[in-house]
């Protein structure tokens, strides 16, 4: 076995364990993050600092603790293997396009590239996750449908919408997590350059270093990411025949248009404070763990 080969087939179990990780320490402020950019009005008057501690308290107050971890068990049930096809996409991306000579001369590209294929693949498992998730999250802001749990809520969207409500918004997903991931690996590999072991980064290297290429990458891709999280939530409206939720979206870019037109361009930002807070602590301790689990394993391989 090669050491590519070795490095994808142990990234694919390192990164199970990773991303659930992640994911449960940061589910939170991911919950706060959906319910500002569910938001029409843009609350200019209030600080991004000041809006996030609000709707905490909010949410504290009308739905209790619990309301901030709605939408965890199918993130816990789901994230591992979504994860681990996230990741290994983008190792044998990666690897592939290192194969190739017009390519291996230009890491960024192949880090920008394996990027976007990852989460071009990876939203088979992450894109119905996606669409509970943030249902339920939001479902106390929009009262469009009232979903008890993750199974209650899988059962009514299948029965309403089919299989395809699981799916809504496939093309807006990817047209935001894709240049988020592609961005987010094209600096974090940047970063790693600085390294004096960039191949095995050590825990506190990879997780400030992550931190800070999810954080840019968060910021940037933020404006698709509101489209989206909009475009998810609207299949639910059309489906029940709602006025709340319905936000008229044909795609993406109809999505953007709408919102600088109707709410200004100011709030293409909303809800990036708290996307950022969500990202960089999410992005590092995933890969931090990922790449700590993975350089444990590829020793011990190769120290027998």
């Amino acid at each position: 076995m090669n050491d590519d080969t070795l490095i994808i087939r142990i990234t694919t179990y390192s990164s199970m364990f990773a991303g659930i990780i992640g994911k449960i320490a940061c589910h939170p402020i991911d919950t706060i993050r959906a319910k500002i950019q569910i938001r029409q009005t843009m609350m200019l008057k209030i600080k991004a600092e000041k809006l996030i501690s609000t709707l905490a308290k909010e949410t504290l107050r009308t739905e209790g603790l619990r309301g901030l971890y709605k939408g965890l068990g199918i993130t816990i049930i789901g994230t591992g293997p979504a994860y681990s096809l996230y990741l290994t996409t983008y190792e044998t991306s990666k690897y592939l396009l290192n194969q190739l000579n017009f390519m291996k001369d230009s890491p960024n590209l192949i880090s920008f590239v394996s990027g976007m294929m990852a989460e071009t693949i990876s939203c088979i498992f992450w894109l119905p996750i996606d669409v509970i998730k943030e249902r339920l999250q939001v479902q106390s802001n929009i009262k469009v449908f009232d979903y008890k749990n993750t199974f209650d809520a899988i059962q009514k969207i299948l029965r309403s919408e089919g299989v395809v409500g699981l799916y809504r918004a496939y093309g807006a997903t990817v047209a935001s997590y894709g240049p988020f991931s592609a961005f987010y690996f094209m600096f974090y590999e940047k970063l790693k350059t600085i390294l004096e072991n960039p191949l095995q980064p050590s825990f506190l290297e990879s997780l400030c270093l992550s931190g800070i290429a999810g954080s840019m990458a968060g910021f940037i891709c933020n404006p698709m990411d509101i489209v989206r999280l909009r475009m998810q939530v609207q299949r639910a409206s059309v489906a029940t025949h709602a006025d709340a939720g319905n936000f008229g979206y044909k795609n993406l870019i109809h999505g953007l248009y709408k919102v600088v037109k109707n709410e200004g361009i100011l709030s293409l930002t909303k809800g990036s404070m708290a996307k950022v807070l969500y990202t960089c602590p999410n992005t590092a301790i995933s890969m931090s763990v990922a790449e700590v689990t993975r350089s444990y394993f590829i020793n011990k391989y190769k120290s027998h």
